[in-house]
């Protein structure tokens, strides 16, 4: 792909998340990269200074020129069951690198069976969830097992995600993909998809390890209280996919589990009752037509988002329990200087996107996840950029006590 026009193309730069990863990487200085989108003038408004693709992403000829022109397409043009289809099948056909914000399963289990052998043919690396979802999931587990077996010798046999103090909103495009995934729960294929937690393992109806499913409870290492976690219905089948495509290295029987974590006092204790109330609440309503439609009256609305004082005032943490073989680690990924809808997504993003276009990719192509494609490629850049990859030993005494003192 040495003769492409281009390294990178931003799809949907002219969108609110879209403009923020327009910006994050042309802060980094890309050597020769450009924005596409529908509108030749919003494009224009942005003020890059860099060449410009009028496309449209549901136009499969416009997709199929932008992709021959490039290395990398990077979009955020979603939801991407409506969008993403003819813009992921020209990359893959032609051995482009694609990556994307999606956290829709149905739309990333219908890319594997289209287009994964194709795209391992061409050699593209077609990398879907590289922003909050699922980066801080599968590649902060990834980390998690490095340091485990650095440590111990051996891979972790169980990993357990407790994402917590978190501050920032959902973002618009995050809340019309989860009503898409909601209309698209009316059909009992996609019910049947979204329900299964290994529905992205190459074999999603294979034997798979039962291991402690346990979403509500007390957690005894960390001292916390934990309950579901909304986001782990598309993290944890993207952790897994990314464990099978390496071929098992921590083994057949590993477990993943992922939920959120409150403080373990008795604060936390009426926290966790409200969360795991108003999750069961939120579920029930969505399935009714018309409260739903009153809750996307109130959602964020795609190209909406908050000030750029209010995006860098917010921050997330998530923790990782690993065990095995009676060892224990605590492995802490967060962002202390981002929220993680917007802030820390367009970082996530824009790296994944630069990673992809300069960095030497040693796995073959296919519908990857951002572990697999990039490893500590993407890792080394995610710090660099701010984001903490570090055992808990190593955090500041008033951050790593915090959960000392709720106990």
């Amino acid at each position: 792909m040495s003769n492409r026009e281009f390294d990178l193309v931003v799809f949907g730069a002219t969108g609110f998340t879209g403009r923020l990863v327009a910006e994050y990487i042309a802060s980094q200085k890309p050597k020769k990269w450009a924005i596409a989108g529908r509108n030749k003038e919003k494009l224009e408004a942005l003020g890059l200074g860099v060449p410009i693709i009028v496309v449209d992403a549901m136009h499969p000829g416009g997709c199929a020129e932008v992709a021959r022109r490039t290395k990398v397409v990077c979009t955020t043009v979603g939801p991407y069951t409506k969008y993403g289809a003819a813009l992921v099948a020209a990359c893959a056909d032609v051995g482009t690198h694609y990556c994307d914000l999606t956290g829709e399963v149905n739309f990333m289990r219908a890319t594997i069976d289209a287009h994964h052998e194709r795209a391992k043919e061409t050699g593209a690396h077609i990398v879907h969830t590289c922003g909050f979802d699922s980066i801080p999931s599968d590649l902060g587990t990834w980390a998690t097992q490095q340091e485990f077996k650095a440590r111990f010798g051996r891979y972790a046999d169980k990993v357990s995600a407790f994402f917590g103090e978190t501050s920032g909103g959902m973002s618009g495009g995050t809340a019309a993909s989860g009503f898409a995934i909601a209309d698209a729960m009316s059909d009992p294929a996609v019910r049947r998809i979204m329900r299964n937690p290994h529905a992205l393992d190459p074999d999603p109806d294979g034997p798979h390890p039962k291991g402690d499913t346990r979403l509500v409870g007390w957690d005894p290492t960390l001292k916390m209280f934990f309950v579901p976690f909304f986001m782990a219905a598309t993290n944890a089948p993207v952790v897994r996919r990314g464990h099978a495509l390496a071929g098992f290295p921590w083994g057949s029987e590993f477990v993943y589990r992922e939920v959120m974590s409150t403080p373990g006092n008795a604060r936390g204790a009426i926290m966790a009752a409200t969360i795991t109330g108003g999750l069961a609440a939120l579920a029930a309503a969505m399935k009714r037509p018309a409260l739903r439609a009153q809750l996307q009256k109130r959602a964020p609305k795609p190209g909406e988002g908050p000030s750029q004082e209010k995006r860098e005032k917010g921050h997330w943490k998530v923790r990782f329990v690993a065990e095995g073989g009676g060892d224990k680690l605590i492995y802490v990924v967060a962002d202390p200087h981002g929220d993680p809808g917007y802030q820390s997504t367009s970082k996530m993003l824009g790296e994944s996107a630069l990673c992809l276009a300069y960095d030497a990719l040693t796995s073959p192509g296919g519908v990857q996840t951002p572990s697999v494609a990039m490893d500590g490629k993407l890792l080394d850049r995610l710090r660099r950029a701010g984001l903490i990859f570090e055992p808990a030993e190593k955090q500041p005494a008033s951050s790593s006590s915090a959960a000392r003192a709720a106990g």
